[in-house]
């Protein structure tokens, strides 16, 4: 099926340089990146598109990490594109993602933040409603 995804490299991935190479291999998979940009977050942006998480622990941490340094902000599509990003993103902790994944092959060697989060260099949509709800957010 036809799917639309939203996908942001994160802060990490952006002081790394790493986001042609993460971007390439988005494409490599037969996946179209059909608009991207480079933004800086607001805290009222990231409190949206994060939205599901509030209240949760990690959540200020998560905010505080998400808005310290520019991200890009992508709408992906193709057959299947919200399950084919998460199966290239790797596993949420890159610890325990897989050879051959973004997260399993770019990690740094210390994933663990200055504000407690996980660097985990990219995100993307887990479901249909949240590809539709965080594409609106950036793509109106």
């Amino acid at each position: 099926m036809l799917e639309k995804s939203f996908c942001m490299i994160k802060p990490d991935g952006l002081a790394r340089d790493l986001e042609k190479e993460i971007l390439k291999r988005i494409e490599l998979t037969g996946l179209r990146i059909e608009a991207s940009r480079s933004v800086a977050l607001t805290p009222a942006e990231a409190a949206e598109l994060y939205q599901p998480h509030a209240g949760k622990p990690f959540y200020d941490g998560l905010i505080k990490f998400i808005t310290s340094g520019p991200v890009t902000v992508c709408q992906i599509a193709g057959e299947d594109a919200i399950a084919r990003l998460r199966q290239l993103m790797g596993a949420t902790d890159p610890r325990a993602a897989a050879a051959g994944t973004i997260r399993g092959d770019l990690r740094e060697a210390d994933v663990i933040g200055e504000h407690g989060t996980i660097k985990n260099l990219i995100h993307g949509s887990d479901s249909p409603e949240s590809a539709r709800r965080e594409l609106a957010i950036f793509f109106g």
